[in-house]
């Protein structure tokens, strides 16, 4: 292929000319057109035109020409996220790593479609393989951090170590403040978050803001998410809650930083750590005095310039605050309360009508880690006819849940496995923990939102008690609601406590406990936003 014909392709690509591309293409020899050069054009103008299907055809012909054709597999990568089609092209890719390994590209590719296909385990190791690289942006190197706690595979040093080096890639665009002798309005908080709408955290949060008020805070929302919903109700309740809100989502790291100094803020308040959205650039940068991180991450954020970190006495024990790099602010019974949620009818205990117990959780998939398979699948074996309840996933591949099923014991009758459809309505998502006895806790990283429902709705939640944050969180939501009976030491303790819920005794013990648990838990510290707001104020006053 000649350059002149190079050249010219590279401008009408340049200026997206997809049209043109094509004339260009049909004027070429037969010969010429059957290279991989060439169908992987085709490939991009079929896929200029919406037509997926062809696209493809075009991509994979290009690459039955030259297998390590990497143009044509990063397209097929592409195109995947619309099919939701990974299991081929993951075979393409994980091929070329073998062949070809640690092309920054291709790990990146692999490690962001391994993660989308619901795959947490593979997507940690390819995050590890690019960042070793040292070929990798700061969202990938966020991402490998996040993941990491959803993996019994990584010790508190691994996971400090790779904060480490966020911190070191920080640092590089620091920009310093001068924090000394301002003159500061003790009571200007900030709170700085992606998820400062109808989302978990923004749920947590509501009627603590509100209470916090009461307490002589002027508190501020830096809000990094830009809703495309502007009439949102729940955002306009939470919106009211605060004495001042910023949309601050267009400002670039530097303009943040800025804006947050010059508006005097005393103690800035990040409740996203490495999660999605987050802008750990400019808590790096500290243009306030005091920083914190609390309730969206449960974990060290292993950045200098994170002042505290809030917990309690059951999330974080002594022993394990050595591996963090924030000083611990410990609130005096839990971390965080929920908003009063719907008071949506709770029935009779499911089993008193089955005969038989139906395990539940509606944890997002990524925490439902192998060693936790493995033990629910020796309760399904060792529980006569119980049954478990899941929610789907609406985002990993398409094959997933075939793969998720095949992970449990081979003797489980996988008939006895439910998924629900995943529904918006609050209401009717609480609804459908009426069909639950018990639901069942995954681990390493607890669920926290799910738990806070699960118990709402008259279902007790059993735990496995961990050593890190996030696998603590369920310990800590169990006994605040006095429900020790469900925390287990062990395995083998979570394993005996589950198949022992369905002897007659446990039964009825269970029954009378649904009855009961709304209206004992209404009060109890997981639901008190006011006694939470007093003590939660109490530690800021005292930074």
């Amino acid at each position: 292929m000649d350059k002149i014909f190079l050249n010219k392709i590279k401008q009408l690509f340049k200026k997206k000319q997809f049209n043109q591309i094509d004339f260009e293409i049909r004027n070429l020899s037969e010969e010429s057109k059957n290279t991989s050069f060439i169908l992987n054009l085709k490939g991009i103008v079929e896929l200029s035109n919406k037509r997926i299907d062809e696209a493809k055809k075009f991509f994979l012909l290009s690459l039955k020409k030259d297998k390590f054709y990497l143009d044509s597999l990063i397209n097929l990568a592409r195109i995947s996220y619309k099919d939701r089609d990974f299991k081929e092209i993951i075979e393409l890719l994980i091929n070329y790593n073998n062949q070809i390994p640690n092309n920054p590209k291709v790990l990146k590719t692999l490690s962001d479609l391994t993660y989308s296909a619901g795959f947490i385990e593979d997507a940690i190791i390819y995050h590890k393989k690019l960042i070793k690289t040292g070929s990798f942006e700061l969202n990938d190197l966020m991402a490998y951090i996040f993941l990491q706690n959803y993996s019994d595979n990584y010790s508190n040093k691994e996971y400090l170590d790779s904060c480490r080096i966020m911190d070191i890639e920080l640092n590089k665009k620091k920009i310093s403040f001068n924090n000394k002798n301002r003159n500061l309005d003790k009571s200007h908080i900030a709170f700085l978050s992606h998820d400062l709408r109808d989302h978990p955290v923004g749920r947590f949060l509501k009627d603590t803001i509100k209470y916090l008020k009461n307490e002589n805070f002027h508190i501020i929302a830096l809000n990094l998410y830009k809703d495309k919903i502007e009439d949102n109700k729940f955002k306009n309740e939470l919106k009211n809650c605060f004495s001042e809100w910023h949309d601050v989502y267009n400002l670039n790291d530097f303009e943040l930083s800025n804006f947050i100094y010059e508006k005097n803020i005393s103690i800035l308040i990040d409740i996203n750590g490495y999660t999605l959205g987050s802008r750990l650039q400019v808590l790096k940068n500290k243009p306030a005095p005091f920083q914190i991180s609390w309730l969206g991450y449960c974990n060290s954020l292993g950045i200098k310039e994170i002042d505290y970190l809030i917990a309690d006495n059951y999330v974080l024990p002594k022993n394990e605050e050595k591996f963090y790099s924030e000083k611990i602010l410990k609130l005096a019974s839990i971390w965080n309360v929920y908003s009063k949620l719907d008071c949506v009818d709770v029935n009779e205990l499911p089993a008193l009508k089955n005969g038989y117990l139906t395990f539940g959780s509606f944890n997002n998939f990524s925490k439902i880690s192998l060693s936790t398979i493995n033990i629910w699948s020796q309760i399904l074996l060792n529980s006569p006819n119980s049954r478990l309840v899941l929610k789907s996933p609406t985002s990993v591949d398409k094959n997933f849940m075939n793969i998720f099923l095949n992970k449990f014991d081979s003797k489980v009758n996988k008939k006895n496995i439910i998924f629900l459809d995943t529904v918006l309505d609050k209401k009717k998502h609480l609804a459908q923990f009426n069909l639950i006895d018990v639901s069942l806790d995954p681990f390493p990283y607890n669920g926290v939102t799910t738990s806070f429902e699960s118990i709402w709705m008259g279902v007790p939640v059993l735990t496995l008690k961990g050593e890190k944050f996030v696998s603590r969180c369920g310990y800590s939501i169990n006994k605040n609601a006095n429900l020790n009976a469900f925390i287990a030491d062990n395995i083998n303790d979570y394993f005996n406590k589950a198949i022992n819920f369905g002897s007659k005794d446990n039964i009825l013990s269970l029954s009378k406990l649904r009855k009961s648990l709304r209206e004992k838990i209404s009060s109890s510290s997981l639901f008190d936003s006011r006694s939470f707001a007093k003590n939660f104020a109490s530690i800021l006053k005292d930074i």
